[in-house]
Formats: structure tokens, sequence, C-alpha cells
């Protein structure tokens, strides 16, 4: 054990070296020490010092064996408050910066670290809520899908949105349409990376009709939730990758949707069996949010329309039924 002559020798240094830069020699001085003499104080100078040399996630657990003792004491709490900030985990530092002001670490230094982990971890969370309608936005949306796509009583609701909120429309067969109809709500929040001249064309929805046999129920069996699926993929692309959709435009799958269908590619179309007032929904101070139907392509199809252009494609589909999804149709190319 060390004897106060030595302890204080080694406060006193620890304190010389840490006002001359010299971090390095506080942590060798004390590694060299056995467990036992590194008490509450000269724990606190190891932390600091390793704080000071960027080896924050070491202070963090130096610190966090002296808890008990630290947790009334300010400058504990500043150096904890300290790591974790550095540690990009601001919230937490918040925490202890307010412990360290509340025990009497009232500096300076205590308040700007303070004010900017309030600040960071405040960014931090609007940077990570998705993307949402405003209320008002929301309104005009529903009426819209209302008035032209048809009613609906069930919405398939997203559970976890890490960048836009999306849920999906189910509207039933009826009213001279014998199929389903799904439509996104919420890919239109986010507006899309277009072309300085299209900024008309920044916003956007899709939307895929189903044959009335459709087993909406049926989420653990691709073979009737891939179109579920694939609303979600298409409607997020744009975000994830900075670009953005629109008619005519190919994604392809990299393979069959499912084992029961060869249909590989989407091409986007406006939703050509509904009224032409459908294809767009007026947004009071913003672009119109405009709605694309997701048509199901063979990978020939899509190497076609890739090679001619959509119009050329569509001139071949000119005999196929489009209206709603037939995973067995005829592959025209």
């Amino acid at each position: 054990m060390m004897d106060q002559r030595e302890y204080a020798a080694l406060v006193s240094n620890c304190m010389i070296w840490h006002a001359r830069d010299e971090h390095l020699k506080v942590i060798e001085a004390i590694e060299k020490l056995r467990e036992e003499d590194r008490d509450f104080g000269l724990l606190g100078f190891y932390a600091r010092a390793l704080n000071n040399t960027e080896r924050y996630e070491e202070a963090l657990e130096t610190l966090y064996l002296c808890e008990e003792e630290g947790r009334e004491d300010g400058v504990w709490h500043f150096r904890t408050g300290y790591s974790l900030y550095y540690l990009n985990r601001e919230e937490e530092a918040a925490e202890h910066f307010r412990r360290a002001i509340e025990y009497g670490d009232d500096g300076e230094d205590t308040r700007a670290l303070l004010k900017a982990s309030l600040e960071e971890a405040s960014a931090k969370k609007e940077s990570l809520a998705p993307e949402m309608y405003s209320e008002e936005e929301m309104d005009a949306l529903e009426a819209h899908i209302e008035t032209y796509f048809g009613s609906y009583r069930n919405v398939f609701h997203e559970m976890v949105s890490p960048d836009v909120h999306i849920d999906i429309a189910i509207i039933e067969p009826g009213a001279g349409r014998e199929y389903y109809t799904l439509v996104t709500m919420g890919m239109g929040a986010h507006r899309m990376n277009v072309p300085k001249d299209l900024v008309h064309l920044s916003r956007a929805e899709m939307m895929i009709c189903l044959p009335s046999y459709w087993k909406m129920d049926n989420f653990k069996d691709e073979a009737w939730y891939w179109p579920f699926r694939w609303l979600k993929i298409m409607a997020r692309l744009p975000l994830e990758q900075n670009t953005w959709l629109g008619w005519g435009h190919t994604v392809p799958a990299g393979g069959p949707f499912a084992p029961n269908t060869g249909l590989s590619a989407m091409m986007l179309l406006y939703p050509g069996s509904f009224p032409a007032r459908s294809f767009a929904c007026p947004m009071t101070g913003g672009p119109d949010v405009r709605f694309y139907q997701m048509v199901p392509l063979y990978n020939e199809e899509a190497e076609f329309k890739i090679k001619n252009g959509a119009e050329a494609l569509l001139e071949k589909l000119s005999g196929v039924d489009l209206e709603y999804v037939k995973p067995d149709r005829k592959n025209v190319c």
C-alpha cells in the first residue's frame, strides 16, 4: 500500500501533468498501481486522462467502477457526461451534466456541454423521426383515395417506420371493380430528388390491384404477401437511393416475386382504369401527390422496355389486361 507521502506526491504530479497536457503520464502512473491503491480520487484522474486522450469507452468503464461513490459528486458526473457526449450518447450525457450542476460543478464548460448535448439529442430525435404528412395533407389524401379509388375500412398499419410512415389502404372489390385496390398512404410526405424542371412530380404514392381471390390476410406466405412488400419497397426506394420514381420507370426484383409466378420487375403507370382526376391529389401549398399503379413485368419485358422505351412495351402489351395482377399471364416478350 502507498503511504500518505507517496499518495500526496502522486496526486500533485497528476495535477501538474494535467495542467501540462501530459495525460499519458497520468495514465502510465496510475496503471502501475495495484488495484487496491486506486481509490476514488485516483480513478477520477485516470478517467479524466483517458477522456483527454479520446479513450472515452475506457474512461466510462473506469468511472462506472466508482459509480456508488460518484452519485453525489459533481466532478464524477461531469467526467461521465463528457465520456458519454463524445460517444454520441447525448441524451444520457445531458442528464449527467444536469447532475454535475446540481452537485456543485456549475462551470462554463459544464453548462456549454449541457447545452450542446440537449441540442444534439434533439436534432438526432428529429432526424430519426419518420417524414409524415401534416394533418391537413392527410385529410386531403384520404378524401382523394375515397373519392377516386373507393372507400376502405381496412388499413395495413406500419408498426415501425425508420424514414417515412407507410400505411396501406385496402379497398375491397365492388362498384364495378372485381378486384382489391391497395394504395400507400405516406410516401408522398417525402419530396423525391427529381430533376429541377420536374418539381411538380416530386411527391407520389403507389398502388396495385389484386384479383378478388387474393388472400389478403396471409402475410406468412410470400405467394400472397409480395404485393404488400413491394408497395413498401417502392415507397421507400426514392428516399433510400436519393432518386425519384415516375411514369414508365421500371424496378427489377432480381428474381420472381414469389414461387408461384415468373413476374420479376415493376413498371409504373398511371391508374388507367380509374378517372384521369385520380392521377393527382392537389395539396395546399405544395406539389400535387401523383398516384402510380405498379404493373408487374417479366424479366424479358423489363429488358425490352429498357432498350425500347415504355411506349413500345405498352404497344406489345396492348392485348393484355393490366387492370389487376395476373401472376400467370402471358409473357409478351
